[in-house]
């Protein structure tokens, strides 16, 4: 099951998760937060529940890759219902709530997950979200909800309580120029907030798990995007810090991709 922090959870066992991240390495413990949508699988989705996604119809199933991948995901992930327009503002402040909660409990700060897949991501794919309303139709009104929940999360905590977002730079290895153009003008609006420290770019999820490619060159899966991020929008010094995750294998290229200045962090997770 996923751990869920709400204003139910009893922030004890919370509280010795933070302490042991500062005791042992003295890093600074940041929490990442997210909403599944339709990425609910069957062994983590009680059977009472019925996932969430922005569309109903196609838009809302999730196809793994191949012909096995589709069996398997009919099998495996639970389908899912458009969320009706009255239920967004709820899910906005189960962020906040978690976020708040975090901060209760000794966390440095939050990662508020837009990517890989997540009902954030859905909501800023425009393959996944054909709302006609203020929350789709078009790139701009695709980003209303990861705003809101950017400022409610913000609102939530202190101003020393970091708050960062992680985001597809593509959602599928075929996502071509108007995608990426996209993510920038997204890019772009988030820094215009000035309400984030870090933001973090990756890409794909359970559809096209591509930052997971073992073939990634060296310095990573998303560098070159990186390198237009930064000289086409994070100009100023109140941009947030950028990390990069995804595809790296090799200390020596990290080191490069840092030294070079195209992200201020490294995001890792266990290797594959």
């Amino acid at each position: 099951r996923n751990v869920v922090l709400d204003d139910a959870s009893d922030l004890a066992e919370f509280k010795v998760w933070a302490d042991a991240i500062h005791e042992s390495t003295g890093s600074l413990a940041v929490m990442q937060i997210s909403h599944p949508g339709r990425q609910s699988p069957v062994a983590c989705t009680r059977s009472e529940v019925t996932p969430v996604a922005p569309s109903s119809g196609l838009q809302a199933r999730l196809v793994l890759p191949g012909l096995l991948g589709e069996i398997v995901g009919r099998c495996l992930i639970v389908p899912a219902r458009a969320l009706r327009a009255e239920e967004l503002p709820g899910i906005v402040q189960q962020y906040a709530t978690a976020a708040r909660r975090a901060e209760e409990a000794g966390w440095d700060g939050v990662a508020i997950h837009g990517a890989h897949g997540y009902l954030l991501s859905q909501f800023l794919s425009p393959s996944a979200n054909k709302r006609t309303d203020d929350y789709g139709g078009t790139p701009e009104k695709r980003h209303t909800l990861l705003k809101e929940v950017i400022a409610a999360v913000r609102a939530a905590t202190s101003s020393k309580f970091i708050v960062g977002v992680k985001i597809n730079t593509k959602d599928r290895s075929k996502d071509g120029v108007e995608r990426e153009t996209e993510c920038l003008q997204l890019i772009q609006a988030l820094s215009t907030l000035e309400a984030l420290d870090f933001l973090e770019l990756s890409g794909g999820g359970f559809e096209d798990a591509i930052f997971v490619q073992n073939s990634a060159p060296s310095r990573g899966l998303f560098a070159v995007f990186a390198e237009r991020v930064q000289t086409e929008v994070l100009k100023t010094a109140k941009s947030p810090k950028l990390i990069l995750t995804g595809g790296f294998r090799t200390k020596s290229g990290m080191e490069e991709v840092l030294r070079e200045g195209i992200c201020d962090m490294i995001g890792l997770g266990q290797a594959g």
